[in-house]
């Protein structure tokens, strides 16, 4: 269909000539120059004037270039196979924590009870994080020169900081709201925060809603609400 309307604009242009030319050998006048419209030009303009956005209501900072994640060498030291088990799950502990948060506390403290590694033994362990306490708890499985057990972290730190520039990286934009209340919050495993999220399209004025996702590790994900 393009071509079939290019094709017809340049017969009708051949005519023009033709019929210009006729005119001029006969002795007539050459038809004057139509003025050039600058109704386009406007219309241009006004489309590209940018959408007057009011940013008040969201919190503003810049996109980090890469999804905020723990940085591990930020933590203390690992306890090495000679220390004790409970020192050594209580470290553990601490890393379930403090990668759920994205973030690590220098001032955290994290402990277990003494652990004998027997098959059946169930152990809390506690970690106090931003002024917060968390428990995390192992069940053992089996005992021997190798013990395996399962741990479970039912809560941890959902800090405003780290969620609100994780939103950031996620939707490309410096403006973001988290319905927190306050800049720290519980969220449980496997289920999602208990608050949603605002991005908004600074050149658009669009906003659009998030719900924060948890997964059984601690990992969460931002997806539409």
């Amino acid at each position: 269909m393009l071509n079939s309307v290019r094709a017809h604009r340049t017969a009708l242009g051949l005519a023009a000539v033709g019929s210009a030319l006729a005119l001029a050998a006969c002795g007539g006048p050459a038809p004057a120059d139509e003025p050039e419209s600058t109704a386009d030009t406007i219309e241009a303009e006004v489309e590209e004037e940018p959408a007057d956005v009011d940013t008040g209501d969201f919190n503003q900072g810049p996109i980090p270039s890469e999804k905020p994640e723990l940085n591990e060498s930020d933590l203390p030291p690992e306890p090495d196979n000679s220390a004790p088990l409970g020192e050594r799950i209580a470290w553990e502990a601490l890393e379930q924590v403090s990668t759920f948060a994205s973030m690590t506390d220098p001032d955290a403290t994290y402990q277990c009870p003494d652990i004998a590694g027997e098959e059946g033994e169930s152990v809390t362990c506690t970690v106090n994080f931003l002024g917060e306490e968390f428990e995390y708890n192992i069940d053992i499985q089996s005992s021997g020169i190798l013990i395996s057990y399962e741990q479970d972290l039912p809560e941890g730190p959902l800090v405003r900081e780290m969620v609100e520039d994780t939103l950031r990286w996620d939707a490309e934009t410096e403006y973001v709201l988290c319905d927190m209340e306050s800049d720290l919050v519980r969220g449980r495993t496997s289920e999602d925060a208990p608050f949603t999220c605002q991005a908004l399209d600074e050149e658009t004025g669009d906003v659009s809603e998030y719900t924060l996702s948890i997964s059984m590790y601690g990992a969460y994900t931002f997806y539409p609400a």
